[in-house]
């Protein structure tokens, strides 16, 4: 049976509810005991909309034999009593660590990225590129050129921005940091300069301009046909 929007009145509040009535006066009073923390056995229910019963609703009343349907909605009530029992939120609560990862993913700060020797030029560069939907969706549907795609060049810039796509869309699924090994590995293919190490063989420092720079520069080359990314910039 189909249920109906009904609006009850209690002192200042009032509630919405779905009355369905095929569950009777006892499922009415058990929704809005759950609502109100009124206990059933303590609430007087009456009517304000026309074509209900007369009076207090008695639990032996059938609602179904009642012409809802000729009833504008929302069907209106009146009930009285105290509350003495715990409301039942109307959402159910769900705590984060319960939720899927790409879930929790959106219900706190950003996912960071490890650091994995001097790699902050790239981390901070992919963060900020993340948050720019036209590149993400050019980069989505970038397919590699067949001309582009013979060249060792060409071959290691593919490999760039599908490590760059395939980054973003990891922190978008994790709330943790999670470590860019495939993009710092390519950009260091696409760009020797950013490979160079110091003299104890631990990664150099590098500029973010100029990741910046190069990558665009690479997405500008690859991806020139695409008026998505067209239209970002």
């Amino acid at each position: 049976m189909a249920a109906y929007k009904t609006l009850v009145k209690w002192g200042k509040e009032s509630i919405e509810i779905e009355m369905d009535p095929s569950q009777g006066v006892d499922g009415l009073k058990q929704t809005l005991q759950a609502r109100t923390g009124v206990p059933k056995d303590r609430m007087k229910i009456m009517p304000k909309s026309k074509g209900l019963w007369k009076g207090v609703l008695k639990d032996t009343q059938d609602l179904t034999a009642l012409n809802l349907t000729g009833i504008s909605p929302p069907i209106q009530m009146l009930m009285m009593g105290s509350a003495t029992l715990p409301v039942e939120p109307v959402k159910k609560t769900v705590f984060l660590e319960d939720l899927p990862p790409e879930e929790a993913a959106k219900m706190v700060e950003p996912s960071g990225l490890v650091n994995l020797g001097n790699t902050c030029y790239l981390n901070s560069v992919t963060q900020c590129l993340r948050v720019i939907p036209q590149l993400r969706d050019g980069l989505k549907s970038y397919t590699p050129s067949s001309s582009n795609g013979a060249s060792q060049q060409g071959q290691m810039h593919a490999l760039l921005l599908k490590s760059l796509l395939s980054t973003m869309d990891s922190l978008d699924k994790s709330p943790n940091a999670i470590s860019p090994n495939n993009l710092v590995m390519s950009t260091k293919m696409s760009f020797p300069q950013m490979a160079q190490t110091g003299p104890g063989g631990a990664p150099m420092q590098q500029d973010a301009e100029e990741f910046y720079s190069s990558i665009m520069g690479v997405c500008a080359g690859e991806m020139r046909g695409d008026p998505t990314l067209r239209a970002a910039f």
